[in-house]
């Protein structure tokens, strides 16, 4: 019924999106967390909200474009999102209606996979931990989407890709003899890091804390006080799962020959050229240039 997609999102600016929960330590506003792992994410909702603004602001209103506009579709909107108050013409409103209302695609949680953490010998090491990177593949598995990563080997001491040990964040990691070359590659890191599941608990519950505050202006003259904010680094990787409606017809043909699939699948190709090509902004703070990322496709069900 749905094919998968599987990506990375690396984080080129610092990231907050905030859980909007009541908190009474210090931290005044805090990152989204896994409710098991408290491992940060971006919760479905937040990410799909995110695309759909950024879609949401190149929207033509036609879908006669010429040959390499940035301009967004109607159609293709309305495949992925759901509804849109652009028409369409009578015959994509004929294949829309058989979408479901919320549109073509379902966006899941992302997870945050590598941290960037500062080291002693390198400006910084891509972080991660075994159990982390086998919940990722596990996931991926369901989906029906197999990752190439090479041996996984449970670590007892933390360690680091390299040929001496190194303090990564005050954890003291000694050189490791294993492969992670095809880690490495498939991710496109060059220092790599493998923390035991104690550090990396401790390393991704203690983000950057920034403080900020609001100076009051003539048109606000009402100061903020002082408050603190949590972020997610940028160079940080997240990997999520897009899954795609594919039980359409394929039998029947409208006036220019295309059948409901070959359209949601010409849809959804359109959208994901854009989502890889483009930088969208995820979270807050956009007018400080906050959560600016890219995607990168690194799995798919039917490939």
């Amino acid at each position: 019924m749905y094919k998968n997609r599987a990506y990375i999102i690396k984080t080129k600016t610092n990231l907050h999106v905030g859980s909007d929960g009541t908190n009474f330590g210090i931290v005044d506003k805090e990152v989204q967390r896994d409710t098991i792992t408290n491992v940060p994410v971006i919760n479905a909702s937040s990410l799909k909200g995110a695309i759909r603004d950024h879609f949401s602001d190149m929207l033509a209103a036609t879908n006669d474009l010429p040959i390499g506009s940035d301009a967004v579709k109607p159609f293709v909107f309305k495949t992925i999102f759901g509804d849109e108050q652009k028409e369409l013409s009578d015959e994509d409103n004929a294949t829309y209606s058989k979408l479901p209302k919320h549109g073509l695609v379902k966006f899941l949680d992302a997870k945050l996979l590598f941290l960037p953490l500062r080291s002693n010998k390198k400006p910084f090491y891509h972080v991660t931990s075994i159990a982390t990177l086998e919940e990722m593949q596990s996931l991926l598995e369901s989906f029906g989407i197999k990752l190439s990563l090479g041996t996984l080997k449970a670590q007892n001491s933390s360690v680091v890709v390299d040929k001496e040990k190194t303090v990564v964040e005050d954890v003291e990691c000694q050189s490791t003899s294993e492969d992670f070359s095809q880690l490495k590659e498939f991710f496109g890191i060059k220092n790599l890091a493998i923390f035991n599941d104690e550090d990396f608990n401790e390393a991704v519950s203690n983000l950057p804390v920034l403080a900020r505050n609001k100076v009051a202006t003539k048109a606000d003259k009402s100061d903020s006080n002082l408050w603190y904010e949590e972020v997610v680094p940028r160079e940080s990787i997240f990997y999520t799962t897009l899954c795609y409606y594919d039980k359409l017809d394929d039998a029947t043909q409208d006036k220019r020959g295309r059948t409901d699939r070959r359209k949601f699948e010409n849809a959804y190709k359109l959208f994901e050229e854009k989502l890889l090509k483009d930088d969208i902004q995820i979270g807050a703070n956009t007018s400080i240039g906050y959560g600016i990322c890219n995607f990168k496709k690194i799995g798919a069900s039917d490939e």
